[in-house]
């Protein structure tokens, strides 16, 4: 596939310049448009990258293939095309969630073009694996949460989203995570959905060795602060960070947060602007 059309596909925009690259990549259920409270204050500081994985926001739903993103291994290659075709490096990837998932998987093919990875609230697996692992989610939790998406699509967004959201005196923030779960396709949120909830990346994180910093909310019922720390524990090179949020989308309910959490990386001494 050629650069035009990997953008194309991808929605990708580019916006600003600078010596280093920010590469912001949406979780499940979202699209690029999650990241309008934090990316433009660096537009006169960076090159800023944003996207869509294909299937959301305004990617080209014509490239969708049932087959390709039935596990996050489709998911990452998008990344992997989105990052060759625009020649980029000096890359700090901010990856929300999954997309730290998708970014591990990712990881061979982009490493020499990465300076650091920053993860927002991420997991490497959303399922408990008793006795060792515990996660957020029983395998029944998921197996209901797919099933109501099949039943009620738009009944499980109204269940879901103010749950993850965890700030009930803004409803604003969650109307807006409600809008962002049902404006997708519902068979392609489901499969997303699926790839997502039942992956199972943990085996891939040692394999990250570049520096990693993971920004923690405070009660996220879909990652618990003991997965941060697994995380963090198996990362060769991570810091964990708790942040004064709630909820899985600090982005969306504390950008000033991450705004500055990013900008203190990037004016530190290893990460030139």
């Amino acid at each position: 596939m050629d650069r035009d059309a990997i953008l194309l596909r991808n929605n990708v925009n580019v916006r600003g310049d600078g010596d280093t690259t920010l590469l912001f990549a949406h979780g499940f259920g979202c699209d690029q448009t999650i990241w309008n409270q934090v990316a433009p204050h660096f537009y006169n500081k960076c090159k800023v990258v944003l996207f869509d994985y294909v299937g959301s926001g305004e990617s080209d739903l014509n490239a969708y293939d049932e087959h390709r993103y039935d596990s996050l291994d489709g998911y990452a290659q998008d990344l992997v095309e989105v990052i060759k075709a625009l020649e980029l490096d000096n890359i700090v990837l901010v990856a929300h969630s999954v997309s730290g998932s998708i970014s591990a998987i990712a990881y061979p093919e982009i490493k020499q073009r990465l300076k650091h990875i920053v993860m927002l609230n991420p997991s490497p697996r959303y399922i408990h694996d008793e006795p060792d692992y515990e996660s957020g989610f029983a395998k029944e939790d998921v197996d209901q949460l797919i099933m109501m998406m099949e039943q009620n699509f738009f009944g499980w967004a109204q269940t879901l989203a103010p749950q993850v959201m965890e700030n009930p005196e803004r409803p604003e923030l969650t109307e807006q995570l409600h809008h962002h779960f049902t404006a997708g396709e519902n068979r392609i949120v489901r499969a997303f959905a699926r790839a997502t909830f039942y992956s199972d990346t943990r085996d891939k994180l040692s394999s990250v060795d570049c520096p990693v910093t993971i920004l923690q909310a405070d009660k996220d019922i879909v990652v618990p602060k003991q997965v941060a720390e697994y995380t963090a524990a198996h990362l060769p090179n991570a810091t964990l960070e708790e942040i004064d949020a709630r909820g899985h989308y600090p982005h969306v309910s504390a950008p000033e947060l991450i705004v500055r959490h990013i900008e203190s990386l990037i004016e530190s001494s290893d990460i030139t602007v």
